[in-house]
Protein backbone atom coordinates (compact mmCIF):
# COMPACT_ATOMS: atom_id res chain seq x y z
CA UNK A 1 0.00 0.00 0.00
CA UNK A 2 1.20 3.35 -0.81
CA UNK A 3 2.17 4.98 2.15
CA UNK A 4 1.58 8.93 1.17
CA UNK A 5 -1.21 8.50 -1.22
CA UNK A 6 -4.52 9.82 -0.60
CA UNK A 7 -7.90 8.71 -2.65
CA UNK A 8 -10.69 11.93 -3.27
CA UNK A 9 -14.55 11.32 -3.93
CA UNK A 10 -16.32 14.41 -4.77
CA UNK A 11 -20.39 13.70 -4.62
CA UNK A 12 -22.81 13.81 -7.88
CA UNK A 13 -26.27 12.31 -6.79
CA UNK A 14 -26.44 9.43 -8.63
CA UNK A 15 -23.45 10.32 -11.27
CA UNK A 16 -21.68 8.27 -8.34
CA UNK A 17 -22.06 5.44 -10.25
CA UNK A 18 -19.06 6.26 -12.94
CA UNK A 19 -16.94 6.43 -9.31
CA UNK A 20 -18.41 2.92 -8.38
CA UNK A 21 -17.03 1.37 -11.68
CA UNK A 22 -13.80 3.57 -10.83
CA UNK A 23 -13.16 1.82 -7.22
CA UNK A 24 -14.39 -1.77 -8.48
CA UNK A 25 -11.52 -1.29 -11.06
CA UNK A 26 -9.63 -0.40 -8.49
CA UNK A 27 -10.44 -3.58 -6.04
CA UNK A 28 -10.14 -6.33 -9.17
CA UNK A 29 -6.46 -5.14 -9.71
CA UNK A 30 -5.84 -4.58 -5.97
CA UNK A 31 -5.06 -0.95 -6.01
CA UNK A 32 -5.25 -0.09 -2.32
CA UNK A 33 -5.12 3.60 -0.35
CA UNK A 34 -3.69 4.52 3.12
CA UNK A 35 -6.46 7.14 3.35
CA UNK A 36 -9.48 8.23 1.66
CA UNK A 37 -12.00 10.76 2.26
CA UNK A 38 -15.39 11.31 0.36
CA UNK A 39 -18.62 13.99 0.71
CA UNK A 40 -21.91 13.41 0.08
CA UNK A 41 -22.04 10.10 -2.54
CA UNK A 42 -19.11 9.90 -3.21
CA UNK A 43 -18.45 8.83 0.78
CA UNK A 44 -21.20 6.73 0.07
CA UNK A 45 -19.02 4.52 -2.58
CA UNK A 46 -16.06 4.48 -0.40
CA UNK A 47 -17.65 2.45 2.37
CA UNK A 48 -17.69 -0.81 0.35
CA UNK A 49 -14.43 0.40 -1.26
CA UNK A 50 -12.85 -0.21 2.07
CA UNK A 51 -14.83 -3.06 2.83
CA UNK A 52 -13.93 -4.57 -0.11
CA UNK A 53 -17.19 -5.53 -1.99
CA UNK A 54 -17.21 -5.45 -5.36
CA UNK A 55 -20.81 -6.14 -6.04
CA UNK A 56 -22.12 -3.72 -3.23
CA UNK A 57 -20.50 -0.95 -5.18
CA UNK A 58 -22.49 -1.96 -8.36
CA UNK A 59 -25.34 -2.36 -6.30
CA UNK A 60 -25.08 1.09 -4.54
CA UNK A 61 -24.59 3.04 -7.84
CA UNK A 62 -26.47 0.85 -9.94
CA UNK A 63 -29.47 -0.92 -8.06
CA UNK A 64 -29.98 1.12 -5.28
CA UNK A 65 -29.93 4.36 -7.36
CA UNK A 66 -32.43 3.23 -9.63
CA UNK A 67 -35.20 2.10 -7.27
CA UNK A 68 -38.38 3.59 -7.59
CA UNK A 69 -38.81 4.68 -3.69
CA UNK A 70 -35.09 6.24 -4.03
CA UNK A 71 -36.37 9.42 -5.63
CA UNK A 72 -39.84 11.48 -6.28
CA UNK A 73 -43.25 10.94 -4.81
CA UNK A 74 -42.24 7.94 -2.15
CA UNK A 75 -39.13 9.96 -0.19
CA UNK A 76 -41.05 13.22 -0.32
CA UNK A 77 -44.20 11.58 1.55
CA UNK A 78 -41.70 9.26 3.80
CA UNK A 79 -39.23 11.44 4.04
CA UNK A 80 -40.66 15.08 3.21
CA UNK A 81 -37.72 15.15 0.70
CA UNK A 82 -36.53 14.15 -2.75
CA UNK A 83 -34.12 11.91 -2.33
CA UNK A 84 -34.96 8.84 -0.37
CA UNK A 85 -31.64 8.89 2.04
CA UNK A 86 -33.17 6.70 4.81
CA UNK A 87 -34.61 4.30 2.12
CA UNK A 88 -31.52 3.99 -0.15
CA UNK A 89 -29.29 3.11 3.32
CA UNK A 90 -31.70 0.25 4.43
CA UNK A 91 -32.23 -1.03 0.78
CA UNK A 92 -28.48 -1.89 0.31
CA UNK A 93 -27.94 -2.87 3.52
CA UNK A 94 -30.85 -5.26 3.12
CA UNK A 95 -29.53 -6.55 0.01
CA UNK A 96 -25.73 -6.21 -0.15
CA UNK A 97 -25.18 -5.72 3.89
CA UNK A 98 -21.46 -4.07 4.88
CA UNK A 99 -18.96 -6.53 5.92
CA UNK A 100 -18.18 -4.37 8.83
CA UNK A 101 -15.59 -6.74 9.95
CA UNK A 102 -13.61 -6.20 6.66
CA UNK A 103 -14.43 -2.87 7.08
CA UNK A 104 -12.85 -2.05 10.17
CA UNK A 105 -9.92 -4.09 9.80
CA UNK A 106 -9.05 -3.10 6.50
CA UNK A 107 -5.98 -0.44 7.74
CA UNK A 108 -7.18 2.07 4.85
CA UNK A 109 -8.28 5.40 6.95
CA UNK A 110 -11.76 6.71 5.37
CA UNK A 111 -12.98 10.40 6.30
CA UNK A 112 -16.85 11.37 6.00
CA UNK A 113 -17.82 14.93 5.66
CA UNK A 114 -20.72 16.72 7.08
CA UNK A 115 -21.89 20.34 7.05
CA UNK A 116 -22.74 21.19 10.62
CA UNK A 117 -25.70 23.05 10.78
CA UNK A 118 -25.11 24.57 14.04
CA UNK A 119 -21.71 26.19 14.06
CA UNK A 120 -21.99 26.35 9.83
CA UNK A 121 -18.60 24.60 9.87
CA UNK A 122 -17.46 21.57 7.52
CA UNK A 123 -16.53 18.55 9.76
CA UNK A 124 -14.98 15.20 8.94
CA UNK A 125 -15.67 12.03 10.93
CA UNK A 126 -13.05 8.80 10.76
CA UNK A 127 -15.11 5.44 9.75
CA UNK A 128 -14.80 4.80 13.43
CA UNK A 129 -17.82 7.20 14.33
CA UNK A 130 -19.83 5.07 11.58
CA UNK A 131 -22.58 3.07 13.34
CA UNK A 132 -23.64 0.67 10.62
CA UNK A 133 -26.82 0.36 12.42
CA UNK A 134 -28.05 3.99 12.27
CA UNK A 135 -26.10 4.94 9.70
CA UNK A 136 -26.47 8.62 10.57
CA UNK A 137 -23.23 9.72 9.79
CA UNK A 138 -23.76 8.83 6.29
CA UNK A 139 -27.52 10.00 5.98
CA UNK A 140 -25.99 13.30 7.14
CA UNK A 141 -23.31 13.19 4.69
CA UNK A 142 -26.23 12.59 1.51
CA UNK A 143 -28.55 14.49 3.09
CA UNK A 144 -28.42 17.16 -0.04
CA UNK A 145 -29.44 21.01 0.85
CA UNK A 146 -33.17 22.04 -0.24
CA UNK A 147 -33.68 18.25 -1.14
CA UNK A 148 -33.42 16.32 1.37
CA UNK A 149 -34.26 17.30 5.48
CA UNK A 150 -31.12 17.43 8.18
CA UNK A 151 -29.93 14.68 9.90
CA UNK A 152 -28.80 14.84 13.19
CA UNK A 153 -25.05 13.67 14.49
CA UNK A 154 -23.71 13.54 17.70
CA UNK A 155 -26.36 16.24 18.93
CA UNK A 156 -25.86 18.75 16.04
CA UNK A 157 -28.45 19.17 12.85
CA UNK A 158 -25.76 17.84 9.57
CA UNK A 159 -26.39 18.07 6.01
CA UNK A 160 -24.16 17.33 2.88
CA UNK A 161 -20.75 18.75 2.95
CA UNK A 162 -20.51 19.90 -0.30
CA UNK A 163 -22.04 23.22 0.02
CA UNK A 164 -18.92 23.96 1.28
CA UNK A 165 -16.23 21.17 -0.10
CA UNK A 166 -17.32 19.92 -3.01
CA UNK A 167 -13.57 18.35 -3.97
CA UNK A 168 -12.14 17.77 -0.31
CA UNK A 169 -8.54 18.37 -1.59
CA UNK A 170 -7.77 20.22 1.37
CA UNK A 171 -8.79 17.22 3.75
CA UNK A 172 -6.79 15.21 2.17
CA UNK A 173 -3.78 17.40 2.27
CA UNK A 174 -4.27 18.18 5.95
CA UNK A 175 -3.81 14.52 6.65
CA UNK A 176 0.11 14.27 4.64
CA UNK A 177 -1.01 12.74 1.96
CA UNK A 178 1.97 13.91 -0.50
CA UNK A 179 0.19 12.72 -3.89
CA UNK A 180 -3.86 12.13 -5.14
CA UNK A 181 -6.02 10.21 -6.86
CA UNK A 182 -9.17 12.18 -7.41
CA UNK A 183 -12.25 10.54 -8.69
CA UNK A 184 -14.44 12.98 -10.35
CA UNK A 185 -18.09 12.94 -11.80
CA UNK A 186 -18.06 15.96 -13.83
CA UNK A 187 -17.10 15.40 -17.70
CA UNK A 188 -14.05 17.02 -19.26
CA UNK A 189 -14.98 21.24 -19.81
CA UNK A 190 -17.62 21.26 -16.86
CA UNK A 191 -18.24 24.34 -15.31
CA UNK A 192 -19.93 25.27 -11.85
CA UNK A 193 -22.06 28.31 -12.15
CA UNK A 194 -23.32 30.50 -9.81
CA UNK A 195 -26.43 29.42 -7.93
CA UNK A 196 -29.60 31.24 -9.14
CA UNK A 197 -31.66 33.53 -7.76
CA UNK A 198 -34.22 30.76 -7.38
CA UNK A 199 -31.83 28.34 -5.49
CA UNK A 200 -30.67 31.61 -2.90
CA UNK A 201 -34.56 32.24 -2.45
CA UNK A 202 -35.38 28.78 -1.19
CA UNK A 203 -32.60 28.72 0.84
CA UNK A 204 -33.72 31.62 2.98
CA UNK A 205 -37.19 30.10 3.33
CA UNK A 206 -35.57 26.70 4.22
CA UNK A 207 -32.97 27.95 6.71
CA UNK A 208 -34.92 31.13 7.76
CA UNK A 209 -32.43 32.93 10.66
CA UNK A 210 -29.32 30.70 9.27
CA UNK A 211 -27.67 33.26 6.22
CA UNK A 212 -24.15 31.46 6.47
CA UNK A 213 -26.17 28.67 4.25
CA UNK A 214 -27.25 31.22 1.74
CA UNK A 215 -23.92 32.88 1.56
CA UNK A 216 -21.99 29.21 1.45
CA UNK A 217 -24.93 29.00 -1.76
CA UNK A 218 -24.21 32.17 -3.21
CA UNK A 219 -20.24 31.46 -3.17
CA UNK A 220 -20.51 28.18 -4.25
CA UNK A 221 -18.93 27.79 -7.43
CA UNK A 222 -15.77 29.79 -6.31
CA UNK A 223 -15.42 27.62 -3.60
CA UNK A 224 -15.55 24.92 -6.24
CA UNK A 225 -12.95 26.30 -8.89
CA UNK A 226 -10.99 27.52 -6.18
CA UNK A 227 -10.98 23.55 -4.88
CA UNK A 228 -10.62 22.85 -8.40
CA UNK A 229 -7.24 24.98 -8.87
CA UNK A 230 -5.71 23.13 -6.20
CA UNK A 231 -6.08 19.88 -7.75
CA UNK A 232 -5.10 20.97 -11.06
CA UNK A 233 -1.93 22.71 -9.43
CA UNK A 234 -0.77 19.62 -7.81
CA UNK A 235 -1.66 17.86 -11.20
CA UNK A 236 0.68 20.44 -12.97
CA UNK A 237 3.26 19.37 -10.56
CA UNK A 238 2.82 15.63 -10.63
CA UNK A 239 1.10 15.26 -7.28
CA UNK A 240 -2.78 14.54 -7.96
CA UNK A 241 -3.81 12.31 -11.02
CA UNK A 242 -7.43 12.88 -12.14
CA UNK A 243 -9.76 10.12 -13.00
CA UNK A 244 -13.28 11.71 -14.67
CA UNK A 245 -15.21 10.29 -17.39
CA UNK A 246 -14.32 10.09 -20.90
CA UNK A 247 -17.41 10.43 -22.72
CA UNK A 248 -20.70 12.27 -21.88
CA UNK A 249 -23.79 10.07 -21.18
CA UNK A 250 -26.32 12.57 -20.40
CA UNK A 251 -26.26 11.41 -16.68
CA UNK A 252 -27.38 14.02 -13.76
CA UNK A 253 -27.51 14.30 -10.64
CA UNK A 254 -30.64 13.23 -10.64
CA UNK A 255 -30.59 10.16 -13.03
CA UNK A 256 -32.42 6.85 -12.42
CA UNK A 257 -32.90 5.26 -15.29
CA UNK A 258 -31.17 1.40 -14.90
CA UNK A 259 -29.96 1.09 -17.93
CA UNK A 260 -27.75 4.07 -18.28
CA UNK A 261 -26.48 3.79 -14.45
CA UNK A 262 -25.13 0.63 -15.53
CA UNK A 263 -23.59 2.32 -18.62
CA UNK A 264 -22.19 5.15 -16.81
CA UNK A 265 -20.96 2.57 -13.89
CA UNK A 266 -19.32 0.39 -16.67
CA UNK A 267 -17.53 3.47 -18.20
CA UNK A 268 -16.17 4.03 -15.04
CA UNK A 269 -14.71 0.66 -15.08
CA UNK A 270 -13.67 0.78 -18.63
CA UNK A 271 -12.18 4.42 -18.26
CA UNK A 272 -10.06 3.44 -15.36
CA UNK A 273 -9.01 -0.07 -16.93
CA UNK A 274 -7.08 1.84 -19.63
CA UNK A 275 -5.30 3.53 -17.72
CA UNK A 276 -4.07 1.34 -15.52
CA UNK A 277 -0.27 1.54 -16.39
CA UNK A 278 -0.33 5.68 -15.86
CA UNK A 279 -2.05 5.19 -12.41
CA UNK A 280 0.05 2.10 -11.21
CA UNK A 281 3.18 4.46 -12.41
CA UNK A 282 1.55 7.49 -10.73
CA UNK A 283 1.28 5.63 -7.22
CA UNK A 284 4.50 3.12 -7.51
CA UNK A 285 7.10 6.51 -8.47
Amino acid sequence: MSKKIGLICEGGGTKAAYTCGVLQCFLDNDINFPYTVGISAGAEVLLPFVAKQRERLRFSGVEAASDPKAIGLSPLLHEKGVFGIDYVCKFIEKHEPLDYKTFMKNPTKLDIGVYNMDNDQVEYYPKEDFDPEEQNLMKASCSLFLLTRPVYFKGHKCMDAGLVDMIPIEQSIRNGMEKHVFISTKEENYIRKPAPKWQLMLASLFYPGNKKVKEFLRIRHENYNKQWGIVKDLENKGKALVLRPSADYGVTRYTHDKDLLQKWFDLGYEDTKNRLPQIKEFMNN
